[in-house]
């Protein structure tokens, strides 16, 4: 799944610096992990059912 760093947010991923609004992609068995950190949201603003809008 592509993902977007939600606003104000910042992380480091295997050495790699992302900022808000950087896309990656994260593979989709672990993307309602990644969606409930609050880190991330979907790049196509799409919610995984269960997940809207990151709660």
């Amino acid at each position: 799944m592509r993902v977007r760093v939600a606003p104000s947010r910042h992380l480091i991923l295997k050495d790699q610096e992302y900022s808000e609004g950087d896309e990656f992609n994260v593979p989709d068995d672990a993307a309602a992990t990644w969606l409930r950190t609050g880190l991330v949201v979907p790049a196509d603003g799409i919610w995984p059912d269960g997940l809207d809008g990151g709660t």
